[in-house]
């Protein structure tokens, strides 16, 4: 009989290693944004995007899936993201950017968590995983890999090249960052499209599960109701 597991095993699983590493390095970023070390932060934050894509080809090729590490991931994004545009916010010094970075905020923070939690509560192993009748947007971002991680690099490479672009400065080099950016931008755009569909699907599967409860519920009692007057 193979050893059993312990919780201290799966603190210790390769793609959860790889988690932490991330926390370092966002931390490392954090710390460079605001210490004035652009290179420094420039490097960290990539790296901890790059190594997002390694922790979960690891977890399926050593077999080492968790429910820890599902959410270590996924915390880990939102609060990269979040440092960064908190800090773009003032950065460019702009009341309207500041509004629009904070909007962004709050739509990557808020349907993310509704997806989780709508996707765990009505039975489902994980957050990612799509039945037939899923948005097809929805599906198609979450079930391929390669177009998951093309729009995840894609709208981090814009928060990271708006940053960049600040502290470039060379009238070349500037001139080819911003064309990366522009080149960047329709991959926020169409990422955070795909942010706003998944919010309300998945408040439309939570309002599902509530009014087929709810019948369930007044079902029962107009039944126990009925007995009664017998």
């Amino acid at each position: 009989m193979p050893n059993q597991l312990t919780y201290r095993d799966v603190f210790r699983f390769v793609p959860n290693l790889i988690g932490y590493t991330r926390v370092l390095l966002t931390g490392a970023a954090a710390m460079s944004m605001y210490y004035k070390c652009p290179t420094s932060m420039f490097l960290s934050y990539a790296l901890s995007e790059l190594l997002d894509a390694a922790d979960g080809h690891y977890a399926r090729k050593l077999g080492q899936c968790s429910k820890f590490g599902e959410v270590l991931d996924m915390v880990t994004d939102r609060c990269t993201t979040t440092i960064l545009l908190t800090y773009l916010a003032e950065l460019y010094n702009s009341r309207p950017l500041a509004l629009l970075f904070n909007l962004i905020t709050v739509l990557d923070i808020s349907s993310h968590y509704m997806q989780m939690y709508s996707q765990l509560i009505t039975g489902k192993t994980n957050h990612k995983q799509m039945d037939a009748d899923a948005h097809w947007i929805l599906r198609a971002y979450y079930t391929d890999r390669r177009v998951l991680f093309a729009f995840c690099f894609g709208n981090e490479a814009f928060f990271l090249l708006l940053y960049v672009n600040k502290f470039i400065a060379s009238s070349a080099a500037l001139y080819f960052s911003v064309a990366l950016t522009l080149l960047a931008f329709p991959l926020f755009l169409i990422k955070n499209t795909i942010n706003v569909i998944q919010l309300y699907e998945s408040a439309k599967d939570l309002a599902k599960l509530d009014a087929a409860t709810l019948n369930s519920q007044n079902k029962t009692a107009s039944a126990a109701a009925s007995r009664k007057k017998i």
